[in-house]
């Protein structure tokens, strides 16, 4: 089945030219099924000077990649190899005796960890040395607040040290996960000997400075080449929309093969964390484990990097923030992904989000 025409999207096609008017960004991929059928998979705008956005562009995900590594994880519990109780000096020596040494795969996945936001030093440090400033952590606070990056690094060593062959973060997600979704175009930090090769597909950053549009240090070599478990996943937005597909078909990929069990994905899809306020988006959300929930009734217009008013209750996903998002609703099978390659204000991608979110449900005449 194509897709259909842009013509048939012409409201998300407008909420996206809003954003190029409004100097938020200059191009938008996105990409749009319903029960696994694409009905949209589009570039709008431009990716760079003399480079039109197209359905191959390599886009930064940002955030809205953490449910890869969440998935990662979850295939580990399902061959036994570590539980959602297993604490972090179960698996990783090296904490064993400090403060995070009982912080729990759960409560990663549900930030109720207690470890306070740091900075890791991405993408300037190594790997074990951003491990390092994590492990100096000296105490924890209760509640809950999102992460955008220390405890992902976590996840990526928890892989790495129940991996015999002794395989980096990234191998061992393209081989161990992507591979069995079907998915062959993501990078999460790839050689720069590869760049090259992907050079015609990389757009330009830009980041919101007054009103200004400035480039972004996220086009540059050492941001594309450094791996970021929780924020540094590159890829076009379709294959994060067969990642859903996957989700939403309970476990199975396209060609029939299960990639995690139906229990794995009703656990990850359902409410492991209800009602909490949480200290970094400054909100009450709802979380799975690594996914967010529709949070509509704690406020439609105020929830961040929600899923826009039209959205069923049983809807989840996560977004990339100030560029992406990537989420699905059961209720309509539909599966929506799109990223931008404009990092605006929060208050103004915020607005950006419920837009772009809610004209591909107007387009398709989805209404709750």
């Amino acid at each position: 089945m194509k897709p259909a025409p842009v013509s048939d999207f012409p409201k998300t096609a407008a909420a996206v030219q809003h954003g190029i008017e409004r100097r938020q960004h200059t191009g938008v991929q996105i990409y749009v099924s319903v029960a696994g059928q694409c009905l949209l998979n589009v570039g709008f705008g431009m990716a760079a000077v003399n480079q039109p956005m197209t359905p191959s562009t390599m886009m930064l995900w940002r955030s809205a990649g953490k449910p890869l590594t969440s998935a990662a994880i979850l295939r580990l519990c399902e061959q036994g190899r570590v539980r959602l109780n297993t604490t972090l000096a179960d698996v990783i020596s090296a904490t064993r005796g400090l403060v995070i040494s009982d912080v729990t795969i759960r409560q990663i996945l549900t930030h109720t960890s207690g470890l306070p936001l740091i900075e890791t030093g991405w993408p300037h440090c190594t790997w074990d040395d951003t491990l390092a400033r994590i492990y100096g952590i000296r105490s924890l606070i209760p509640g809950s607040a999102y992460q955008p990056q220390a405890t992902w690094f976590l996840l990526g060593e928890i892989l790495q040290r129940v991996d015999s062959r002794q395989r980096s973060f990234s191998t061992i997600l393209a081989e161990d996960l992507l591979a069995l979704i079907g998915i062959d175009d993501v990078w999460c930090g790839p050689a720069a000997n590869h760049l090259k090769a992907l050079a015609d597909r990389l757009p330009e950053f830009s980041v919101t400075d007054r009103g200004k549009m400035v480039r972004s240090d996220h086009s540059a070599e050492l941001w594309l080449t450094q791996p970021s478990p929780g924020g540094n996943f590159r890829g076009p937005v379709r294959e994060l929309g067969r990642f859903y597909e996957m989700l939403l078909n309970g476990g199975v990929n396209s060609t029939g093969k299960t990639v995690l069990q139906s229990e794995t994905v009703a656990g990850m899809t359902c409410s492991q964390r209800t009602g909490m306020y949480d200290d970094t988006m400054q909100h009450v959300v709802d979380l799975g484990l690594g996914l967010f929930l529709d949070s509509n009734r704690y406020g439609t217009n105020t929830v961040p990097y929600g899923f826009g008013k039209y959205c069923s209750s049983r809807t989840f996903g996560h977004g990339g923030a100030q560029c992406a998002m990537g989420f699905c609703d059961p209720a309509h099978k539909l599966v929506v992904t799109w990223a931008a390659n404009g990092f605006c204000n929060e208050p103004q991608h915020q607005r950006r989000n419920r837009a772009i979110n809610e004209a591909v449900y107007e387009d398709l005449s989805l209404f709750i």
